[in-house]
């Protein structure tokens, strides 16, 4: 049996454990209360222009008036957004320096490039989802295909003879029309560029008949008549392509890609601070500026939790790396 100096001498070592573990829950709490106290990065693995930095500084200027700091964007392009995305998974996890995604390549890379350096979902934490859009087959007006069934008809039909172009082996073009042809079970011959404007170039030209890209950057095509959309990718029409049916309802009810885009921190950082910085993201998100900015764009607003964020690219990850493995798709 404990003798009375023994039991005060555990007494006193429950005050000392105890004083601790009040210090590091007050910690957390002044931490959260006093984040932000510097400027917050945010990094955009890709070169100036593209829809990533352009959401990027459509939400900077609103999340700095939000938190009171200031809010830098930052692009860090190279190896398929892969340098900008290492340099944030290293980087401390304190909320102060963010990466801005699409979930299709972040996810991917993983299976693409297998020396990357870093997990795009075990290795970030996910902040908010502030986006999505839907992507379009659009082909060229001499193809002779008015709608999608009877493009998916021409390809059955004829095998190995309608070559599509992409941004690049494992972009989201690419990756979008693999998934694309192994739903519909069409023998479609890909055709890599070096970025989405050769590809589109190409495709005016007729080199290569069809591509699947973002629904707003075609747009201005097929207004000009100059090139014709088919089909969008999303479970809805899209708001700026009214007449263009979904490739679900043409048939394929459960076929689906969104591009869907949020910012990510360092995994690691205090729930408090994510949780902080995901109501000032959402808050932004539902603003009426915002929200019109983003509906002209062909764009749907989003606001999850965190954690229903980090679920996305847990189930994002899934999908992306079963097209790569069917696909044998290996980057450069």
């Amino acid at each position: 049996m404990a003798n009375f100096w023994e039991l005060k001498l555990y007494k006193k070592i429950s005050y000392i454990f105890l004083g601790l573990f009040l210090s590091f829950s007050s910690f957390g709490v002044v931490l959260a209360d006093s984040f932000p106290s510097k400027p917050i990065r945010i990094i955009v693995p890709y070169p100036p222009g593209g829809g990533n930095d352009v959401l990027a500084r459509m939400f900077a200027p609103e999340l700095s008036k939000a938190l009171g700091q200031s809010v830098i964007v930052e692009n860090r392009p190279g190896a398929g957004g892969s340098m900008g995305s290492a340099s944030v998974a290293k980087s401390a996890p304190d909320g102060y320096t963010l990466l801005i995604i699409n979930t299709v390549p972040h996810t991917a890379s993983a299976g693409i490039y297998p020396k990357l350096g870093y997990d795009p979902v075990k290795d970030f934490a996910g902040v908010a989802l502030v986006a999505s859009n839907p992507y379009v087959i659009a082909v060229n007006p001499n193809l002779p295909a008015k709608n999608i069934t009877e493009f998916i008809a021409l390809a059955k039909s004829q095998p190995g003879t309608i070559y599509y172009g992409s941004a690049g082996t494992g972009s989201v073009t690419h990756l979008n029309a693999e998934l694309f042809k192994t739903a519909v079970k069409a023998d479609l011959i890909h055709v890599p560029y070096k970025g989405g404007g050769p590809a589109i170039a190409d495709l005016l030209g007729g080199q290569v008949q069809m591509t699947v890209e973002n629904v707003f950057l075609m747009a201005p095509y097929f207004k000009a008549g100059q090139l014709r959309p088919i089909a969008v990718t999303g479970l809805k029409r899209s708001s700026i392509l009214p007449d263009t049916p979904t490739i679900a309802e043409s048939g394929y009810p459960n076929f689906e890609i969104i591009g869907q885009f949020g910012f990510v921190a360092p995994a690691g950082t205090p729930n408090d601070v994510l949780l902080k910085l995901n109501s000032a993201f959402n808050k932004i998100t539902k603003s009426p500026e915002i929200t019109a900015k983003l509906n002209a764009q062909g764009t749907d607003p989003r606001s999850v939790t965190p954690e229903a964020f980090q679920s996305i690219l847990q189930s994002e990850s899934i999908k992306w790396l079963g097209v790569i493995k069917e696909a044998n798709i290996r980057g450069e």
